[in-house]
């Protein structure tokens, strides 16, 4: 399936995940995470008030640059992450605790991680699929009516399966990678109250 169908397919879904379950809420948000967009990622978010201290809701985040697939330097990624939260007060105001997973579909080289994360990536190119469930806490703030901020941080545990290549574009396949992970997860999120 190539990325422009899957990409329809996707906003496709977070449409009619919107309208659908928006008949059955109080609260519909839009969110952003702006460290999300610190690493040049458009991203948003869709969350719903599903009960007197329950939502879910479903994150996506895509780069898809740089477009040329000759470019040496790539962080090209798709990430779709649904996640249900338990509010320990009124929804989308004060402390949560939450459950996510995501699925990530990657294609990355020669790109330096901080604190010597993946090192391999700066040599070579990899490209396959990571899955991850996790948990995390955090906290919102109500600055508005309509607008709030929030913070959230917590731990992903998954799997990924990768090719690895010898350069960015060409290149000999040096073989296919199965790995077990752990990464943080952690957001500054924007948040906009629709309903």
């Amino acid at each position: 399936m190539s990325c422009r169908k899957l990409e329809k397919y996707i906003f496709l879904l977070a449409l009619l995940l919107s309208v659908s379950l928006s008949g059955y809420t109080q609260t519909v948000v839009l969110k952003n995470n702006l460290l999300y967009d610190a690493t040049l990622t458009p991203n948003i978010g869709i969350e719903v008030k599903l009960a007197n201290q329950w939502s879910a809701g479903i994150n996506v985040g895509y780069q898809p640059w740089p477009f040329k697939d000759t470019t040496e330097r790539k962080m090209r990624h798709l990430l779709i992450a649904p996640e249900i939260r338990y509010w320990f007060c009124d929804v989308f105001s004060g402390w949560f605790v939450g459950a996510n997973a995501f699925w990530s579909h990657y294609n990355i080289s020669k790109v330096k991680f901080p604190f010597g994360m993946y090192p391999s990536v700066k040599d070579r190119r990899k490209q396959g699929d990571a899955f991850a469930a996790g948990l995390f806490a955090g906290y919102s703030w109500i600055l508005s009516p309509h607008w709030s901020i929030e913070a959230e941080g917590g731990v992903d545990v998954g799997y990924t399966k990768y090719k690895e290549f010898e350069c960015t574009h060409c290149g000999q396949e040096y073989g296919q990678e199965k790995k077990a992970f752990a990464v943080p997860k952690v957001g500054i999120n924007i948040i906009y109250n629709i309903k």
